[in-house]
């Protein structure tokens, strides 16, 4: 095995893994920290970024899984931690720690649970995971991104954006509903924006997911932004018209973001408007979503 390494310390997110129920609701922070086994000596002479690991995806994976993932188990997240890692075959071997602060009674402290897992012990121990025993679709469970989709459709899909001090840190959720019970969830986030525009963002994205899919039947798209809806649905051909100018002949405001939007929606989209807060648990799934991205640049 080779001796270099590259070390990743200190990777934040804000996630819902753990066993209690304030864990599952609330969320909590976890830190990683990860060490790579990487044969880079070429890349010492090369300057090449294909001859060496590119860690900016295995902070993108670690950072993924924490803030979709819906595990109980901690050591089960660490695990599916080191097995995203290891999907990139320049790397050896992993180690990976997970830190978290639980909210348990009288408790200050933190927990931590690592592993060191090989290439050769990941290929061994697949067929005798208990999460690879039934390759059947999943039962959907709120919060989950458990995906197992194949061939089944698109039914309804769910937006929501978030913003902090507007403007300020924000970002956005989509939670994709399919036909067998399988959900998809999307997000991200920027450090400067505004509600409207991670509002718009989300359904920038959802129909963007849509498109990939190339699924011509009809689908529910939801949102609880009366900005999206009567934009998309009664302003925009107006604005169209007029040059993206507004009645009063101003420049329509995130104009770049509403183009997107014109050029991935279609006739087979119908547009939902839901209330926010009122209890619809997609909706309120989409929100922790965004608002976990938007605590990422807090």
């Amino acid at each position: 095995m080779t001796t270099s390494k590259i070390y990743l310390k200190g990777v934040k997110a804000y996630g819902y893994v753990g066993y209690l129920p304030e864990e599952n609701v609330l969320g909590q922070w976890f830190e990683v920290d990860a060490t790579l086994w990487v044969d880079f000596e070429k890349s010492t002479y090369s300057d090449e970024i294909e001859d060496t690991v590119n860690y900016c995806s295995c902070i993108s994976k670690i950072e993924t899984l924490i803030q979709t993932r819906k595990f109980k188990l901690i050591e089960r997240l660490v695990g599916a931690i080191a097995d995203s890692i290891l999907e990139d075959a320049k790397i050896e071997q992993v180690e990976v720690r997970v830190i978290k602060h639980p909210p348990i009674p009288n408790f200050q402290g933190s927990v931590a649970v690592e592993i060191v897992r090989s290439r050769s012990q990941l290929d061994s121990a697949k067929p005798t995971a208990k999460s690879e025993s039934n390759p059947k679709p999943q039962v959907r469970d709120l919060n989950s991104t458990i995906v197992n989709s194949g061939e089944s459709q698109i039914i309804s899909i769910y937006t929501d954006g978030a913003c902090s001090k507007n403007p300020g840190p924000g970002g956005w959720g989509v939670v994709v509903n399919f036909s067998d019970g399988s959900t998809k969830e999307l997000g991200g986030g920027i450090r400067e924006t505004t509600n409207n525009q991670m509002e718009l963002q989300g359904a920038i994205a959802a129909l963007d997911f849509l498109a990939n899919h190339k699924q011509s039947t009809t689908i529910d798209l939801y949102t609880d932004s009366k900005y999206v809806i009567d934009g998309i649905t009664k302003w925009i051909k107006g604005w169209k018209k007029n040059g993206w100018k507004t009645k009063d002949n101003k420049p329509v405001k995130n104009q770049e973001f509403w183009q997107q939007l014109d050029c991935l929606n279609s006739s087979n989209i119908r547009w939902h408007w839901v209330e926010g807060h009122s209890g619809d648990p997609d909706n309120e799934r989409c929100d922790a979503i965004a608002r976990s991205y938007t605590a990422k640049y807090l």
